[in-house]
This record gives structure tokens, C-alpha cells and sequence, in this order.
């Protein structure tokens, strides 16, 4: 993303930014101090452990741990992309975004495809107005006038030519219509349009642009269902149906329902139940997951009573063990057999579904009985293989108290004592630590001499206190050590030094690589060991063994040179100058 927006641009947007007015303008804070408080948005709380930090550009919250900048705050809260959430802060400080030639290529034409799909939805839309058979069909499912505007349903006519016939003028629409998946070409050169004898569900990103569509049949033709091809805006493993429709209902709870198909979503919309989402045809996917816990707490999978939809909640589960922990929970409600949500809603009532939702399955018990169902827990042998295999998920988790008590929970049901259990996964941990350990020590790259936490230090004292180089010149010498973080150092002190006045949201906004973010955040978080009185004197002693280190390695590298007599002039007067000064081990 950062290389088609330059780094300059968002250290000085991040820098500029009053993060107490981008998060108080979206949640009720309230000043404590140099920072503000407030409820976290992020989960359920009563008492206040949402901070923010307007001198660090910063906020934590020390219930769930949720924390960033205003950047990640609106990706977080309002759910935007990283460029949108660039976009909204420039607009903030009244910045246009500077773009490369090549991104403002792309993104016209995306703006392009959105507008045309939004036309031809239009146009879908104006079909089933006119169309007997389709209203039918829709009041034969329980969905009438008032859900299908409320969903922009609408009808593709039985034709092979209609979209392209009114769309396809030119060439370049013909082209246009290709890329957003409405036609396709023939073998002969010429096109047809995808969508025939169709109920049309636009599908929508959060912000309602229309991104592509789900189509059903009308009549017994295969297939029964038929989306838009991956595009460059329809992407199904990451879209989910009914996330626009759905939006403020999830912002309100906190929760969601997964669903199979787009007529559960809508009915389940009919009956008050306004936080329901559906996968693309597509099993649920890890992205789908960790892109709904960014802005939810629980999310309850509810799936069909067929092989199917078990099936699918098996899989929805394995993916969910690792991202879940204390305030991310996620439960699953198996129907009767052959039946799905939009049939059991209109055939038992709101009350009855609402009542299965609340006697859904938590992850544990789930656990359980998906070892029940698959083996015979009455013998010795199927115990042990359900032990077995179900500590094999558990250990997925991640470790906490959440962990824990899943444990706990699933020791009773084999009551077996907790600490049998837990031996089982100690060995498990155990036999992986060692094998992990096994690899680290095999003959490879001999490290170099210095601490391991050394460089770490340094990193940690720039991120609690960014402004210390406003008057420290650190030497560009650094340039020989070969060690892990080194890179990131000099990366912050070349951003940092020299400046008036920096903030942590700066540095942490200027890597962009994830997980480079993420562990700088988590340093950020950490509570320095340092008295503030001995900060600087400690800064400078690592920096001068840093120093050292690096004229040590250089040395070593000349003295190689050296003894093969490949030496440059300027190379032997380094290699004089160093030798006065240290000595090689």
C-alpha cells in the first residue's frame, strides 16, 4: 500500500494528526490528565479502559488489549482500508493524497467498474420490477418489496445479450463489462452475459459500493447459484454478503451470524435479527474471521442440518482456535436435519431462533461433541483418540487464561484429572520445543558478539522516548553489524533524529510491513526498565558499544582483505586508523 502513497506523506499525516479528535469524534471520550478515557469500543465494558494519548498518537486499551493510531483506529472501528483510512485523515487536515500515475490509473478505473456495476444493478433492479415471475418467486421465499429495496434486489432477464446490448456500446465498455465479470468472451471473439434467468443479490463492501453479484436461478437449470468471477474488486474469500445492510446492527452488538446463504440473510434481516452475514458460495475463511473480530466480540456460526453444513462448521472452527482468546469468542448452532436458518425462522418463529442462538454451542462444547460424533467415547481406545485429537485443536489456542479454561472444561467431560491433560499437551509443546530447538543449534551463521537485547534496548528507549535525538547526533557507523533489528534501528534514528518533536504513531505508522508493526507496538507497550533521569546516559553507553562492535567487524573484514593482499588505499588507511584505536579478539 505505502508504495504507491510515499512513506514522507503519512509520517507527516501520522505526525500532524490529534488522534483525541479523530477517536472523539466517533466515541464518547473524556480527558483524564494528558490523556482521555473512555469506554473501549472494541468490547463490552463498564468501567473505562480505553486510553488515549495525544502526545504519543496512541491508543491502548488494558482490557482487551486493542491499540494503535488514529490510522489503525479508523481500519479498526469504521472498518476502511488502509488507503481509505490515509484518505479520511488527509481529509481531516484538509491534504490531498498525493498518488503515483500508475495508482491513479488503477484507481480511476476501479472507480470506473464501481459505477458501472452500480448502473447495471440499477438496471437489475428496474427488471424485477416488471417481472411477475420473479416477484413471485420472491414472495414464495417471505421476502417482499420492502426487503428486496432494502437488499437492491433485482432480475437478470432471461437473455444472453441484455447487459451487453445496453452497457456494451464501445469497446472499451465491452472491456468494462469483462472486468467486472458481467460477460464473458466466446471461443469466437465474441461475448454473452454471465448472468441469465436470475434473482440478483449485489454483493457490497461496507461502504455500499457495488462489487460484484450473486445470482439464482429461477427454475430447476444449473448451477443453482452463480457469483461474479474473482475481479479486481470481487474477492470471494474476503467478502461477505449483507455487510452494508448489516453494518449498524454489528457496530451496536458487537456480534454477528454467519449464515450459508443470501435468503438467510435476508430473512433472518425480516424476523429483527440485523447482524447476519453470509460467506460468497465459499467455505469461511481465515480473512473472513480475523477481518470480523477486528470490530466484533462474538461471532455465532449458524449453519444448515445436512452434511454439508457440518462440515462447514468443523472447518469454521479449526480456523477459529487460534484467533480466539478472552474477548473473542465464537459459539455454533447446528439446525435440525435438512433444515436451514431462513426455513427454521418462518416455519418456528423469532422467539424459537432466538432461543436456539442463545442455547448455541460455545467452543468447547462443540469441541466436545464433534469428538463424540466422530469417536466411540465408551471405549478405552476411542477415549484416548478423542484426548488425543482434541488437545491436538486446543493447542492451537493461544496461550492465556482463555486456554486455560477450554482445558479445563474438556479434562471434566473425560473426567480425568486436569493435570493428565495437561501433561498431554506439555509433551506435545514439548516434543515441538525440542524440535524447534534441534534446528536453531544445527552449524550454520556464526553470530556475531553482541547481547541479543542490546539492539532491542535501543529500539524500545526511541519508541517510549522519540524525542531523545532531537539533540544527540548519532554517527552514521553502524553500518557493518549484521544482526537481527539492526535495519530498524537505523531506520528510527534517521527518521527520529534531529527532529523538534515526534510522536510514537509517527515511527509505528512509517514501518509497514505488519509484523515489523506489531512488534514494534508491543515494544511500545512494554514497560521500560529505565529510570527517565538515566535515559539519555543509558542511550549514549549503547550507542557507543555499538560503535565499538561495528568498527570490530569492519576490522575483522579489512584484516581478511589484508592477508590476501586485496586492500584499496583507502582501505589501508581505515584499516591503519582502526588498529590505534581497537583491539580484535
Amino acid at each position: 500500500m505505502s508504495d504507491r502513497i510515499p512513506q514522507d506523506f503519512i509520517d507527516d499525516l501520522v505526525q500532524r494528526i490529534d488522534i483525541g479528535e479523530i477517536i472523539g469524534n466517533r466515541i464518547d471520550i473524556k480527558k483524564a490528565g494528558k490523556e482521555y478515557k473512555a469506554n473501549c469500543p472494541f468490547h463490552g465494558e463498564k468501567t473505562p479502559s480505553f486510553t488515549v494519548s495525544p502526545e504519543k498518537g496512541f491508543y491502548h486499551c488494558f482490557g482487551c488489549g486493542a491499540h494503535g493510531t488514529a490510522l489503525g483506529f479508523l481500519m479498526e472501528y469504521e472498518r476502511l482500508t488502509f488507503i481509505e483510512a490515509i484518505e479520511e485523515l488527509a481529509k481531516t487536515v484538509g491534504v490531498d493524497v498525493p498518488k503515483t500515475k500508475e495508482d491513479k490509473i488503477k484507481n480511476k478505473r476501479n472507480i470506473s467498474l464501481k459505477e458501472l456495476l452500480s448502473e447495471v444493478s440499477a438496471h437489475y433492479t428496474s427488471n424485477l420490477s416488471q417481472s411477475k415471475e420473479a416477484i413471485n418467486y420472491l414472495k414464495d421465499r417471505g421476502i417482499d418489496g420492502k426487503n428486496a429495496k432494502y437488499f437492491s434486489l433485482g432480475f437478470s432477464n432471461n437473455s444472453w445479450s441484455e447487459i451487453l446490448d445496453t452497457f456494451g456500446a464501445s469497446e472499451k465498455d465491452k472491456q468494462k463489462l469483462l472486468d467486472s465479470g458481467l460477460i464473458i468472451k466466446k471461443d469466437d471473439g465474441g461475448f454473452y452475459d454471465r448472468f441469465r434467468n436470475r434473482i440478483m443479490f449485489p454483493i457490497k463492501d461496507n461502504r455500499g459500493d457495488v462489487l460484484g453479484f450473486g445470482g439464482r436461478i429461477i427454475g430447476n437449470d444449473e448451477p443453482k447459484y452463480l457469483n461474479s468471477p474473482e475481479t479486481a474488486l470481487f474477492r470471494k474469500g474476503e467478502l461477505l454478503y449483507g455487510l452494508f445492510e448489516s453494518k449498524e446492527g454489528i457496530g451496536k452488538t458487537k456480534s454477528a451470524i454467519i449464515v450459508e446463504g443470501y435468503t438467510d440473510v435476508i430473512a433472518l434481516q425480516k424476523y429483527g435479527f440485523n447482524t447476519a452475514l453470509a460467506t460468497l458460495g465459499t467455505a469461511t475463511t481465515e480473512y473472513h474471521i480475523r477481518k470480523m473480530f477486528r470490530t466484533i466480540d462474538e461471532i455465532t456460526f449458524c449453519f444448515d442440518g445436512d452434511k454439508a453444513g457440518y462440515k462447514a462448521a468443523l472447518k469454521a472452527m479449526e480456523l477459529s482456535l487460534p484467533l480466539v482468546k478472552t474477548n473473542k469468542e465464537v459459539n455454533f448452532l447446528i439446525l435440525k436435519k435438512g433444515q436451514d436458518p431462513d426455513e427454521m425462522i418462518k416455519s418456528d418463529g423469532s422467539d424459537a431462533f432466538n432461543t436456539s442462538l442463545n442455547n448455541a454451542y460455545s467452543l468447547d462444547q462443540f469441541l466436545i461433541e464433534v469428538m463424540r460424533d466422530k469417536y466411540n467415547t465408551e471405549t478405552i481406545k476411542g477415549k484416548a483418540n478423542a484426548i488425543e485429537d482434541g488437545m491436538s485443536l486446543l493447542s492451537k489456542v493461544k496461550e492465556g487464561i482463555y486456554k486455560d479454561l477450554l482445558i479445563e472444561n474438556f479434562s471434566n467431560e473425560y473426567k480425568l484429572n486436569e493435570n493428565q491433560i495437561k501433561r498431554f499437551y506439555e509433551d506435545t509443546n514439548q516434543k515441538r520445543d525440542n524440535s524447534k530447538r534441534s534446528f536453531r543449534n544445527r552449524p550454520g551463521k556464526k553470530k556475531l558478539g553482541l547481547r541479543p537485547s542490546l539492539i532491542k534496548q535501543a529500539i524500545s528507549i526511541l519508541l517510549h522516548y522519540p524525542n531523545i535525538l532531537k539533540d544527540i547526533v548519532v554517527e552514521d557507523c553502524l553500518s557493518h553489524i549484521d544482526e537481527k533489528g539492526i535495519d530498524i534501528l537505523k531506520e528510527i534514528i534517521n527518521l527520529t533524529q534531529g527532529k523538534d518533536s515526534i510522536r510514537l504513531a509517527t515511527i509505528l505508522e512509517h514501518f509497514q510491513d505488519k509484523k515489523t508493526q506489531q512488534h514494534l507496538q508491543n515494544l511500545s507497550l512494554e514497560t521500560l526498565m529505565i529510570k527517565e533521569s538515566e535515559i539519555e546516559n543509558e542511550f549514549q553507553d549503547i550507542l557507543k558499544r555499538l560503535y565499538i562492535l561495528s568498527n570490530k567487524t569492519e576490522m575483522k573484514t579489512l584484516m581478511k582483505k589484508a592477508s590476501q593482499n586485496k586492500l584499496t588505499k583507502l582501505e589501508k588507511n581505515r584499516f591503519i586508523e582502526l588498529s590505534a584505536n581497537i583491539k580484535i579478539k
